[in-house]
């Protein structure tokens, strides 16, 4: 996935990332090392056919005889097979014949005589880092050991850490490779995206300034600088940055770029131009539901419901098969004490996308959203069959058979029950099994049942939508309207919470993907 963070193109003999011209030619700095080591520690013998020595293969790589270095290196540590400059000088003539198998193993064994050779190392860390190979990790500790100030290595381990996702791994060492990262869009973009992720966007804004900087006239740099000035809280400067985005290109861009100074607009408490905002986002990109639920989540924050709702039936025109469209519309319903609607609209909602936030359960997923709940029940059942206490398939089971239609009465509802029943008795605080056996309870009538229920799950986790509203819905039928209002509110924040958290998730998905194609070249600004 990673290319090489300060990859050159490659020449007759390949510069290494600690490259610098040497008196004008293309010698990378760490070779010149190696003539200078090799030319005071070797003395030439003057005659006809002297042997092959190191400065004769150094001699040969200065003239870009990579073929003739090769033979000579080779014959050297047939002669010297102790001697780790041989084997370095063979690495070097093959990196530049461009055989960096071959390459990595000469240098490897130069290490394993010496493991110190700062030149085999740096040759060594970039051919494994160029394979976007873990393996250069090792290599870099040692050159950090050896030298603790080599911004290169810094910069490298870096790159490797954001391949793993290590951000604070990431950001630290990175901090100590400024000169590598000043002109390096990939490095800027992965320290940025770490810095965002580490709640540290105030100080990500200044990567992100200097990306914009190296790519003017790039949208996405433009984009990503005012998502930085939107999280480090420079309202003004954002909107600034993103205005010119909406008035040229690709529609999606400028509605991608609307929706984002709606909410730069909204956090900076100005709800009027954040809802015309996401008006225009919506009309030049209707089929992309976000720009409803957004708008949707203002009218549900400012108390306008039946707004929503409207804001909601157009999305549902526009992208009829919506889980979260249907949701968000069952959320302003109950507020509007729409709950036969709401019901409708939540059994709608799971129905489309069912297991949504269901991610710990891995089993019979892939055939439940292909539709086929008959083999996926199947599946499951011949699993309890070796397993038959075991909590998450007994949940999925009963979550299969509901998704059937079985109806109460019936032998399939019973087995559904008596599932669901084993999953919570077999496992405290399994908040997915306590919201099907609520929903099989509400189902066949047993509302004190499922009020007990709902309650056990909202003790879990009081942040679970399901269980708010299905306690609404007990105590609606109940007649109990003491809990009720705090319950609605409580369902709404909830809601208005977590589309909060998904809408970071989502931008900064966007962050890190936008980190991952600049990774993936160099780029000379």
């Amino acid at each position: 996935m990673f290319q090489s963070l300060l990859s050159l193109r490659r020449k007759r003999v390949t510069p290494s990332v600690w490259a610098r011209p040497f008196l004008g030619s293309k010698v990378p700095a760490w070779l010149l090392c190696v003539f200078i080591w090799f030319s005071l520690t070797t003395r030439t013998r003057a005659q006809t056919s002297p042997p092959p020595t190191p400065q004769s293969v150094v001699q040969a790589l200065q003239s870009h005889d990579n073929e003739l270095a090769l033979r000579l290196a080779r014959e050297l540590a047939r002669v010297h097979p102790s001697d780790p400059r041989a084997w370095t000088l063979q690495g070097i003539a093959l990196q530049g014949l461009d055989r960096p198998q071959e390459s990595l193993h000469a240098f490897k064994h130069a290490l394993q005589i010496d493991p110190n050779n700062v030149a085999a190392l740096e040759a060594a860390a970039q051919l494994e880092f160029q394979a976007g190979s873990p393996e250069a990790l090792p290599f870099l500790e040692k050159l950090l050991s050896l030298n603790p100030d080599d911004q290169t290595a810094h910069a490298m381990t870096a790159a490797l850490a954001f391949q793993r996702k290590d951000c604070a791994t990431t950001v630290a060492h990175y901090e100590k490779s400024p000169q590598v990262v000043a002109n390096d869009i990939p490095a800027l973009s992965q320290f940025g995206a770490c810095l965002v992720h580490l709640n540290r966007a105030a100080e990500a804004l200044s990567a992100y300034q200097r990306i914009a900087e190296l790519r003017p006239q790039d949208p996405e740099a433009l984009y990503y600088l005012g998502l930085a000035q939107y999280g480090a809280h420079h309202y003004e400067d954002a909107i600034r940055t993103l205005l010119p985005l909406t008035e040229g290109g690709l529609e999606k861009q400028r509605a991608a770029a609307l929706n984002l100074i709606a909410a730069v607009y909204e956090d900076d408490q100005q709800t009027p131009p954040a809802v015309a905002a996401l008006q225009k986002a919506i009309a030049l990109d209707p089929a992309n539901g976000d720009n409803y639920l957004d708008l949707a989540t203002l009218s549900l924050d400012h108390g306008a419901f039946k707004l929503g709702v409207d804001v909601l039936n157009a999305g549902l025109h526009a992208v009829p098969d919506s889980a979260r469209l249907y949701l968000e519309r069952g959320v302003l319903e109950v507020q509007l004490e729409q709950y036969d609607e709401a019901n409708a609209d939540f059994r709608k909602a799971a129905a489309l996308n069912p297991l949504q936030n269901y991610s710990s359960v891995a089993l019979g997923i892939s055939l439940l959203q292909e539709n086929k709940l008959g083999e996926s029940v199947q599946v499951v059942k011949r699993r309890l069959a070796k397993e038959p206490g075991d909590p998450t398939l007994n949940y999925l089971l009963a979550e299969l058979l509901i998704r059937k239609g079985v109806q109460p009465g019936t032998p399939s509802f019973q087995e559904a029950n008596a599932a669901a029943q084993r999953a919570v008795r077999n496992k405290p605080d399994f908040t997915l099994a306590e919201d099907v056996l609520t929903e099989l309870y509400l189902r066949s009538g047993e509302a004190g049942l499922a009020e007990a229920t709902a309650r056990l799950a909202l003790k879990s986790d009081p942040n679970d939508q399901s269980a708010l509203y299905h306690l609404i819905v007990c105590l609606r039928e109940k007649g109990d309207r003491t809990e009720l209002p705090q319950l609605v509110q409580r369902l709404a924040e909830v809601t208005a919470g977590l589309r909060e958290q998904e809408k970071a998730r989502n931008r900064f998905k966007l962050v890190e993907e936008e980190s991952d194609r600049d990774s993936q070249k160099r780029v000379n600004p």
